[in-house]
């Protein structure tokens, strides 16, 4: 089983993974995404590295930038290759995969999203982030059989650690 959180922009997604995480005593493979200190900017840039590493604010590490008066650029062989890569390598030597976030800037990253649903479709278990009000291949990542969605309020995200801590030590085969 995978599970994958959704909710409201910054109701504590990533907080309650880590706090999850860190009660498990577990560094997950995968990929994290995450704002710099502008992400109330207008001109930002969203950022992707490994999973265990820490924020690396780094041009190199851009997925997405963001204009004032312009969609989103999604930079989308980043996703295709860099993401692929991460996934990849988490499959071949983790016993978890985080998949923090996917959303509607990957749906250009064809390889991306196959790759993600190819690692769903495998038996490591994925514990991930879906953008509540992302459309179209994320759906595939919500309807899939094996993925079990839990929503993030400002009532649970407190307790949820805890909770996904034994649902994922079982999942994970813990004791």
């Amino acid at each position: 089983m995978h599970i994958f959180l959704t909710g409201e922009i910054q109701v504590g997604k990533s907080t309650v993974i880590a706090k999850t995480l860190s009660q498990l005593k577990i560094t997950p493979g995968g990929f994290k995404t995450y704002y710099g200190p502008d992400r109330a900017l207008p001109n930002k840039l969203l950022y992707m590295n490994s999973a265990p590493e820490p924020k690396n604010f780094r041009e190199e590490n851009a997925v997405v930038r963001f204009f004032a008066d312009h969609p989103p650029q999604a930079l989308t062989k980043k996703f295709d290759n860099y993401g692929v890569e991460l996934i990849r390598s988490a499959r071949n030597s983790s016993s978890l995969i985080l998949m923090d976030e996917c959303g509607s800037l990957e749906c250009k990253a064809l390889a991306f999203q196959k790759e993600v649903i190819a690692t769903l479709d495998g038996n490591t278990p994925v514990f991930g982030v879906i953008k509540l009000a992302s459309k179209g291949w994320t759906d595939q990542v919500r309807n899939h059989p094996q993925v079990k969605l839990i929503a993030v309020t400002k009532e649970n995200r407190d307790s949820l650690p805890q909770i996904l801590v034994h649902q994922l030590a079982f999942t994970i085969g813990f004791n």
